[in-house]
This record gives structure tokens, C-alpha cells and sequence, in this order.
């Protein structure tokens, strides 16, 4: 019987080729975020157990393998274990790509058809897969096939238009049944516009998939969203995604709510401490580190660059963040 406490979420998931993520609590992807000093940053100061890449679009052909190890290194160079999410639409290239992956190093490889991007739509790929189910599991048997006892995953959003299209497509997640559903609570076509009934929809699928690992996603903030989206959808992990740039101790805080390692909640200088190494660890140009004023913004925080022309340091927000 599936253990489906929150305590469970501290515990270690098996993978099908003996490797294992460390952990149920994962950093989603991040398109823009989760790169470069961002992952530098994260993993020096032990506040992830893994990563979850962006997608890698696989589209005219199946990149050269040095393409893909110099995309999938910064990740495997922090020595936490990697999720490695693709995105395309034609399966035969998807099911190479993944191969490639998983023989870098990759312990995941996970297709996209979540991304409600109006241009990655106006391609075919990314959510739009949601309106074919039957593509996604020929497209994840192609995937397993390739690669062997690799894990496979799915990240996908609860419907294109409704989440009245959830049976059709758990059912044929039920045929690929890949090793892992990652799943964001709202429908394509609703971006990211509130919703009251997200955790209903995933307690609804979860209901569908009652045998596969599946991990929630959407408006993931603060601890009692956690722990409230394991309590009502009944998920086996979650995946915060902006509540991480918002506050990137969120998953330390969830996992010590849950009985594990105590860690103090980042106070206002932490954030600001975070914030320089962010910048100062980028290498960058200080005119190329605005992705730093974006994450400040998302905690709050009035930030100036060190070195910027408005003086450096940092101000007290007016909100008093």
C-alpha cells in the first residue's frame, strides 16, 4: 500500500534503474531562473536536493550530443540529481533526445505538455499535446523504449481547455504509465489566473492515477500551501516553482514542518545576502544581471545591483518587505 502521509515526502523515491531523488520536495522549472548562478546559489547554501530543468525544445532534429552535455552540465555539475524536461512534437526525435539525456546523466527524462506559452502553443508543442492524449503515451512508450530502465516523466496541466478533459487524459497516461506525473493545477488556457478549485482538480486525478507518483504544482508560496495541497489532492511531492524565487528556503521550511532538518525561515538580510551572491556569482555584465532585479522584486526587496549606476547596496522597500 502507497504510503501517502506528508511525512513520506522526506523519504527517498526509487527509480526504476536503482538511482533515486533524494527527496519528494523538488524545485520546478523555471524557464529564465533555474540556470546559471541561480543553481550555484541554490545548492551551496543546501536549499534543494535536486533539480528540474527547463525545457530543451527539440524541434528541427536531435541535437548533437556535445549540445546536450554543455546544456545538461551546469545541472549535473552541482551533484544533485537531475530531472531533464524536453518538449517537441515529433516522438522519434523526443525518444532520441531522451536516450542522449539519460546516457549524460540525466536520472529523469520528463516531456512538457504543460507550457501554456501562446508561441510555444501557435507550435503544436508544450500544452497543446493535452488536446492529442494519445500522442503523449505513444510519445512516452517511444521514450521508454529508447531508454531502456530509465525513468520517464510527464509534466502536464489539468486539461487545454477544461478540466473536464482529465479522464481522457489520465487514461492514456495509464497506458504509457510513466514513472512519475507531474501536474499543475490549472488548464492551459488559463495561464496563470486564480482559480478556486485547483486542488480538487489534482485530488480528481489523483483519483485517476492511483498507483503512479504523482507531484503537485501550482500557487505553492508558503508552507501551509504545501502541506494543505497534500492534505486535500493527497499528491505524493510538490514542486514550488515561483514560491522558490519568492522565497528560496521554501523547500528547507517544508521539509522541517514535515520533522526534518530544523532551518530558520530566511530573514530580510538572508534574502539581500542571497541576492548578492545571485549577482556577484553570475559573472556577468552588470547591465546583464537584470534576472537578479526580477527575483529581488518577487521577494519584496528594492535591490540595486553592486556597481549599478544608482550606487549599489540595497533600500528598504516601500512595502516594508
Amino acid at each position: 500500500m502507497t504510503d501517502r502521509s506528508l511525512a513520506a515526502w522526506l523519504q527517498p523515491l526509487p527509480l526504476p534503474d536503482g538511482q533515486a531523488l533524494p527527496t519528494r520536495l523538488l524545485p520546478g522549472p523555471m524557464e529564465g531562473i533555474s540556470e546559471g548562478s541561480f543553481l550555484d546559489v541554490m545548492t551551496s547554501r543546501g536549499l534543494v536536493t535536486a533539480w528540474h530543468t527547463p525545457f530543451l525544445r527539440i524541434s528541427t532534429g536531435v541535437p548533437r550530443r556535445s549540445r546536450l552535455t554543455a546544456w545538461l552540465n551546469p545541472y549535473l555539475a552541482t551533484g544533485k540529481p537531475v530531472i531533464a524536461q524536453i518538449m517537441g512534437v515529433d516522438s522519434a526525435r523526443l525518444a532520441a533526445a531522451a536516450h542522449r539525456l539519460y546516457d549524460i546523466g540525466a536520472c529523469v527524462i520528463d516531456l512538457n505538455c504543460a507550457c501554456p506559452s501562446p508561441t510555444v502553443i501557435g507550435n503544436q508543442a508544450g500544452g497543446y499535446r493535452l488536446l492529442d492524449p494519445d500522442w503523449i503515451a505513444r510519445t512516452l512508450n517511444a521514450m521508454r523504449q529508447a531508454c531502456g530502465n530509465a525513468a520517464i516523466s510527464v509534466k502536464i496541466r489539468c486539461g487545454f481547455e477544461s478540466p473536464d478533459e482529465l479522464p481522457g487524459i489520465a487514461a492514456a497516461l495509464r497506458r504509457a504509465a510513466p514513472d512519475l506525473v507531474f501536474c499543475h493545477f490549472r488548464t492551459v488556457r488559463e495561464m496563470y489566473q486564480p482559480i478556486g478549485d485547483g486542488l480538487e482538480r489534482l485530488r480528481r486525478l489523483r483519483d485517476l492515477l492511483p498507483d503512479t507518483p504523482l507531484f503537485g504544482a501550482g500557487d505553492l508560496f508558503t508552507v501551509e500551501d504545501a502541506l494543505r495541497m497534500g492534505e486535500v489532492a493527497q499528491v505524493d511531492g510538490v514542486t514550488p516553482a515561483r514560491g522558490l524565487i519568492r522565497n528560496p528556503g521554501l523547500l528547507r521550511e517544508i521539509a522541517a514542518a514535515l520533522g526534518g532538518p530544523a532551518f530558520t525561515p530566511m530573514a530580510r538580510e538572508d534574502k539581500v545576502s542571497f541576492l548578492h551572491d545571485l549577482s556577484e556569482q553570475s559573472g556577468l555584465p552588470v547591465k546583464k544581471r537584470g534576472f537578479v532585479i526580477h527575483v529581488a522584486r518577487a521577494m519584496g526587496i528594492d535591490y540595486a545591483l553592486p556597481g549599478s549606476l544608482d550606487g549599489g547596496g540595497d533600500t528598504k522597500s516601500p512595502n516594508g518587505a
